[in-house]
């Protein structure tokens, strides 16, 4: 698998972002709490180079299990970061393999 770049890891937290900025019945301290909680897991997950979407969701679901939680549609969340997750990395694949030109012989 292909190490994500930082934009695409930052595609990844906006859309917990969006996600935080909907819940009302949380304070702005503890949304910061939750968004600091949220980069402490999502950038060390994504930046392994061994990691595999579906890895990544299972490590997610487990380690931010609270947060999900108080998401107001937290499994069409989880099926939302499923899909841009595996986006990113079919992305990052495509830009390790180098493209062949055909050979003019």
């Amino acid at each position: 698998m292909a190490k994500l770049r930082s934009r695409y890891i930052q595609k990844v937290i906006q859309l917990f972002d969006n996600e935080l900025v909907m819940i009302n019945r949380v304070s702005k301290i503890e949304k910061m709490k939750m968004r600091k909680q949220i980069v402490n897991v999502v950038q060390p997950a994504l930046k392994l180079t061994t990691m595999k979407p579906e890895v990544f969701i299972l490590v997610v679901e487990k380690k931010l299990s609270a947060i999900l939680r108080q998401f107001i549609d937290s499994y069409g969340f989880c099926k939302r970061l499923t899909d841009v997750v595996r986006q990113l990395y079919q992305k990052a694949e495509a830009s390790l393999t180098p493209s062949r030109l055909p050979d003019d012989q």
